[in-house]
């Protein structure tokens, strides 16, 4: 079984990367051998020259979940972030990708997307910051943006449209803020391989770039030109390897959304194990993260005493840290989500409520 495994794992030269490309501070360190003496000497002058980039972890900007994960994202790892369908994969994928260059302007997020277009994650992200930048009732929603664009002034476009009134002046300023170092990438499942991902990244990185985030929405959609590999675990595992070698080749975070199998989308509450092809991605995810939505997997004793209590709990999304190699796991928390301007409320709090698990209560 291993060596046939084995062969369904990515070649050096199915990620390649351009010979001559010269190294940037979110790169990597070069592969080989090195004592420990030599490391405590190479990290003493990286960081006695300010090159710590690498050595900071990246916040997902989200409470408390940085800090169950001690500070967020480091070079290298693979967060895996699974759930049913509908419950909010992508807008915490386009919000964390938001989140991370808003805050640090040396850093630069690159989703790659096949199941939107880029105008769609522009309006978007623009729904989302217009309630971050605290716009109230004049925030943005698609209708209004689709009602915007129905009524062009002498030829004005949206975004003229929004400079021309001064309440959107500060949504306008957040996303200069950010609009060139927030790439979004419009996929394709039939040549958006493995290899042509790493291209992107390798083509817009900035030489200014010190620390890279990926977000794959989502990683059952990758093409991989390998016939032979048939089972959907094959594939999975190829996918999977190949963006945890990905993120480590390069020195960059990676975030990959994965689609559920047909027994997790029935099951009371969706877990890691439920995601197509769930043994590689556990292997090879450094956090495996589950949504699912608080009204369907808290257990009933919370339902039917408080009616108006249980409706409120649909608004929120329960954040399931189930693997997490830099700190604790089986981690509840949970967040407010506000689908019609595509976000969720970056302080959540923990989960008090007992949730349904299988393994334990059966309803």
């Amino acid at each position: 079984m291993e060596e046939q495994h084995s062969q369904t794992l990515p070649r050096d030269s199915d990620l390649a990367g351009t010979p001559d490309f010269v190294e940037s501070p979110w790169q990597a360190e070069r592969p080989g051998p090195a004592s420990l003496r030599e490391v405590m000497g190479e990290v003493e002058s990286q960081v006695a020259n300010g090159n710590i980039a690498r050595y900071i972890p990246l916040p997902t900007g989200f409470c408390p979940l940085d800090d169950v994960l001690n500070g967020g994202l480091r070079p290298g790892e693979l967060l895996m972030l699974g759930g049913p369908f509908g419950v909010g994969k992508t807008i915490f994928g386009l919000q964390t990708a938001r989140n991370a260059v808003y805050h640090d302007p040396t850093t630069q997020a690159i989703y790659v997307c096949f199941e939107h277009d880029r105008a769609h994650l522009m309006a978007r992200l623009m729904c989302l910051e217009s309630v971050e930048q605290g716009l109230g009732e004049k925030a943005l929603t698609l209708r209004k943006m689709a009602e915007m664009a129905g009524k062009p002034l002498d030829g004005a476009g949206v975004i003229t449209l929004l400079q021309a009134n001064a309440a959107y002046l500060p949504l306008l300023q957040a996303l200069d803020r950010y609009s060139d170092r927030l790439v979004l990438i419009r996929a394709s499942s039939s040549t958006s391989t493995l290899a042509q991902i790493e291209s992107w990244v390798r083509e817009v990185a900035s030489p200014q770039t010190e620390r890279i985030l990926l977000i794959i929405d989502y990683l059952q959609k990758i093409p991989i030109g390998r016939p032979f590999l048939r089972p959907s675990e094959e594939v999975t595992t190829y996918l999977a390897h190949g963006l945890k070698e990905l993120a480590m080749s390069l020195g960059i975070r990676v975030i990959a959304i994965a689609a559920s199998d047909r027994p997790g989308l029935q099951a009371m509450r969706m877990r890691l194990a439920h995601l197509r092809g769930s043994s590689a991605l556990q292997y090879e995810a450094d956090v495996g993260i589950v949504l699912n939505n608080k009204y369907d997997i808290v257990s009933r004793e919370h339902l039917v005493y408080n009616l108006a209590h249980a409706e409120a709990m649909r608004s929120w999304i329960v954040f399931t840290v189930e693997k997490n190699r830099a700190g604790v796991h089986a981690v509840d928390m949970e967040h407010r989500i506000d689908a019609a301007h595509f976000r969720m409320d970056l302080n959540g709090r923990f989960v008090r409520e007992r949730l349904v698990d299988e393994k334990v209560i059966r309803e």
